[in-house]
């Protein structure tokens, strides 16, 4: 007799694992279809940073809200352009008033 190892799997498993795929790939493809971002947590918690603030905000100012560390700084300015990829936010660069020089400014799109 074969060990479980060498045996050849049987009809039935094969059918259920067809079918995962087929329900699987059927769910992921009616997200794409109609065009629904995934948002992570912390990416609602900016969205709701922003909406709080009326809609715009210094990015550096949602930086310093957000990192709790120099190194994750850069995790989380990627994690605002993939909100600016999916199209909830515009990041533009403005003249600070208050300095005159250029920073860039966030937006929240409604």
């Amino acid at each position: 007799m074969l060990k479980n190892q060498y045996r050849p799997r049987s009809r039935i498993n094969k059918s259920l694992n067809i079918s995962f795929y087929i329900v699987y790939g059927m769910s992921t493809q009616k997200n794409k279809e109609k065009n629904k971002a995934r948002l992570g947590p912390k990416e609602l918690k900016v969205l709701a940073y922003l909406a709080l603030h009326g809609g715009q905000a210094w990015q550096q100012d949602v930086i310093d809200k957000f990192a709790w560390a120099s190194k994750y700084e850069g995790i989380l300015s990627k994690r605002l352009r993939r909100l600016q990829e999916k199209g909830f936010i515009i990041i533009r660069v403005e003249k600070n008033p208050e300095t005159g020089r250029q920073k860039k400014k966030v937006y929240l799109v409604k």
